[in-house]
């Protein structure tokens, strides 16, 4: 059945919470380590860990000063990590360029010494785009996001895996064996294919409820940032990567396919994040509970390509999701490059990472974006009726007449 087409509203994208009620600090890292962060997570003792794109995972314990953060090197030599998640003590799972990868403390000095190699059962042509990020399935195995590669960059002589030409063609392309990808890694080590269609989804998330969440970056066959739904055996949009769909092989040149055909597949976006109100989305991040001001239950996406993070309001009607988009904060005291956000076993503060990769001057790192109680005038949510849309204000409108041209 073709999904039913969502909704897309962009809200007071001039407004924003304002950093009256959230204060911003950067988290110093030392002069010898760039700090371009490509994942977070916090452990149960509310140490965070951080993987940095040149291959180090480093381990802090925040404290109220930003400026006396101590961190040390938890485990060295990854090729540009950018998706970790916190198994238990001493224990990550850290998605690296050529592998998944579980890296252990076995002796609690607080240094890994052992790396296993979880799984290499997917390609790699060499080529820098092909970067993986993952999350839990919530049967302890993961699920992982594996970019295609980009027409800026060469692959290799000798690449991993089964190869494509007909893959290989297009501007950002799936050469090698299920790249545009989510595929779930399973608890017994097997690793299969799960959904296709993606150009580069800079992060993945499992929502509170147990559904799969992919962003994609704008470019080609992207006008936007579109945030999905991920549903099993899905089709996202992207072409390249059904030259690795069984039943679409026999047609040949994925790009070539009809647009038609393309359309009647894709698993429509449940959000599309125009250009300029987001350039790159970074990964989806849902809110949990009300420590972090009353925005429960809803998604934060950062920009890779800005300084901003946006709040997305979703709601499923006739079983399809789809929502409406704000500004969450937009300002200079933002790092540019946002990819990344974990939340502290407080519920008051989550880390914001970052990294520009080239793409922008270099202003990446990491900070603390904390709710100081104050509550935002904002949309706090948005809802689809028979007649129209019904909003909900954080606080109450003295005026709404004056209020409704502007909506």
């Amino acid at each position: 059945m073709k999904p039913f087409f969502p909704l897309v509203l962009c809200l007071f994208q001039s407004s924003f919470a304002s950093t009256s009620s959230y204060l911003v600090e950067n988290l110093a890292f030392p002069d010898d380590m760039p700090p371009e962060v490509g994942g977070l997570a916090f452990d149960g003792k509310g140490n965070l860990y951080a993987c940095l794109r040149r291959g180090d995972i480093v381990v802090t314990k925040p404290g109220k000063d930003p400026h006396a953060i101590e961190w040390k090197i938890f485990a060295t030599g990854l090729h540009n990590p950018m998706g970790i998640q916190w198994v238990g003590p001493g224990r990550l799972v850290v998605s690296q360029m050529a592998e998944l990868t579980e890296v252990i403390d076995t002796d609690g000095d607080g240094v890994a010494d052992r790396y296993v190699n979880l799984s290499t059962a997917f390609g790699i042509s060499g080529n820098y785009h092909e970067t993986n990020a993952i999350c839990p399935d919530g049967e302890g195995g993961y699920y992982v996001a594996l970019g295609t590669a980009s027409h800026n960059g060469p692959t290799f002589f000798s690449p991993r895996g089964e190869y494509s030409k007909e893959g290989r063609r297009g501007r950002n392309f799936s050469s090698n064996h299920l790249r545009g990808w989510v595929v779930r890694y399973h608890k017994n080590g097997q690793l299969t294919p799960f959904a296709s269609g993606f150009r580069m989804h800079n992060g993945i998330a499992r929502s509170p409820d147990g559904e799969i969440w992919c962003g994609d970056n704008q470019g080609d066959w992207r006008g936007g940032s579109p945030i999905y739904n991920v549903r099993p055996g899905s089709f996202n949009g992207h072409p390249a990567s059904l030259a690795w769909d069984p039943d679409l092989k026999a047609f040949g040149t994925p790009i070539f396919l009809p647009r038609k055909l393309l359309d009647d597949l894709h698993n429509q976006p449940s959000v599309q994040l125009p250009r300029k109100s987001m350039c790159s989305c970074g990964e989806p991040y849902f809110i949990e509970g009300d420590n972090f001001g009353p925005f429960s239950g809803q998604m934060l996406v950062p920009d890779e390509n800005g300084r901003r993070i946006n709040r997305v309001m979703m709601e499923k009607i006739d079983g399809a999701w789809q929502g409406a988009s704000t500004l969450f904060l937009k300002t200079r005291e933002l790092r540019s490059g946002g990819v990344r956000i974990a939340m502290d076993p407080s519920g008051k503060s989550i880390y914001y990472g970052s990294t520009t990769r080239g793409w922008q001057n270099p202003d990446e790192g990491l900070q603390r974006i904390s709710y100081n109680g104050k509550t935002p005038f904002h949309v706090k949510n948005c809802k689809l009726t028979t007649r129209g849309f019904r909003l909900w204000f954080t606080q109450p409108i003295a005026k709404p007449g004056k209020l409704l041209p502007k909506i």
